[in-house]
């Protein structure tokens, strides 16, 4: 029995099912629900993903990524780019780099946003009006480009589910 690769898996599973079922959790049911809300779906919002969820989702990227790399490196064995050029081996290169890039879209894109929007909300809350003109302009402009990034990992998602999910059958 091969330790590593048992731990390596089990963290890999459930650090994916909690970080890509979050993501579609987020892009397919609870961000349409937030906009049809209206200005008190950006409360929820902002209250929904203040700490420690930013924390949490970069983790269980990280995580995912970290021990994706560290078990296709072992079923690499070495760099061997003959088995890259396989059906197996080539459907966990595709899927893999696309969930590199998924990760990349939440380090680099959705969590600074999602930051800024965060200090954005609690420096109105603690003025204690409505946001000005400008606070409102930016918060709109931050939530756009979070919902963007979010549907863009999703869709980028998907690849690696399916490239993860069939590269040990082909």
């Amino acid at each position: 029995m091969d330790l590593y690769m048992a731990f390596l898996r089990l963290v890999h599973i459930f650090s994916g099912v909690f970080w890509v079922g979050t993501i579609f959790y987020f892009a397919l049911f609870l961000l349409p629900r937030i906009k049809a809300l209206g200005p008190d779906g950006g409360k929820v919002m902002q209250h929904m993903t203040g700490p420690p969820f930013p924390t949490a989702m970069t983790a269980a990227g990280g995580l995912v990524t970290l021990s994706g790399i560290l078990l296709y490196w072992r079923d690499l064995g070495g760099f061997q780019s003959a088995w890259i050029a396989t059906p197996t081996g080539l459907a966990f290169t595709i899927g893999g780099l696309a969930g590199l890039l998924a990760f990349g879209e939440g380090f680099f894109v959705s969590r600074p946003a999602t930051e800024k929007m965060g200090a954005l909300g609690r420096e109105i809350a603690v003025s204690g009006g409505a946001p000005t003109a400008a606070q409102a302009a930016e918060m709109q402009r931050l939530a756009g480009k979070l919902e963007k990034a979010l549907y863009r990992t999703a869709y980028v998602l998907i690849f690696t589910l399916i490239g993860m999910s069939v590269a040990p059958y082909l």
